[in-house]
């Protein structure tokens, strides 16, 4: 067991941000990781940063756009408005995070782990959550236009108000929150859109508000 982490060897990043202010702030972190890293507001583009433990830390608006981040641990981390635009987050823990307004167009998130992520209009659009844990997560207003959710998992997931057009859901599992937005313009509920979702290969049930 090491004083650093407590659990685990001292992590290191495997390549450090471009921006020199980052990786000052990288510096003062590993120096007491045991607390949060504060990264608010700092371009960490070019970074590879997987398998980071920043549990509860913070990376509200900061630009994370074409970083690695694969195995990274964001548990209850705050990252609104964060952009993840192209970002590898494959098999990422992003358990109770708080990723509202942020950005993951294009983002691979195959095996992510999302589960009670607050991600209320965050955009996903063409974003893959093949595989991804989504169970108890809000994806309040959320746009997964042309994503992929392909083997994902769902249960009392809200996709209330989200934008679902063009996405893939072939071996989607579990239970939602509806309406959803399936085509411009058009919203479905209930058992429309459990009819939606059975026709593309899913098998999710829509549950009613009264219900949860």
């Amino acid at each position: 067991m090491t004083e650093s982490s407590g659990t685990r060897d001292p992590w290191q990043p495997p390549r450090w941000p471009a921006s020199a202010e980052a990786v000052e702030a990288f510096r003062e972190w590993l120096a007491d990781p045991s607390q949060p890293l504060y990264a608010l507001d700092l371009d960490l583009r070019g970074a590879d940063l997987s398998g980071g433990p920043f549990v509860e830390s913070w990376f509200s608006r900061a630009n994370l756009a074409d970083t690695v981040l694969r195995g990274i641990e964001l548990w209850a981390a705050h990252c609104e408005g964060a952009r993840f635009i192209r970002a590898d987050l494959t098999e990422a823990d992003l358990v109770r995070a708080q990723v509202q307004g942020a950005s993951f167009v294009r983002a691979k998130l195959a095996g992510a782990n999302l589960t009670k992520a607050d991600a209320t209009d965050a955009r996903f659009t063409e974003a893959d959550l093949s595989g991804a844990n989504l169970t108890d997560a809000t994806f309040r207003r959320c746009d997964f236009s042309r994503a992929d959710l392909s083997g994902s998992v769902v249960a009392l997931t809200s996709f209330w108000d989200a934008v679902l057009v063009d996405a893939t859901v072939v071996g989607m599992r579990g239970t939602v929150l509806g309406p959803a937005e399936v085509l411009p313009g058009v919203k479905l509920d209930g058992t429309e859109l459990e009819q939606w979702f059975g026709a593309r290969g899913a098998a999710v049930s829509v549950l009613r508000t009264e219900s949860v």
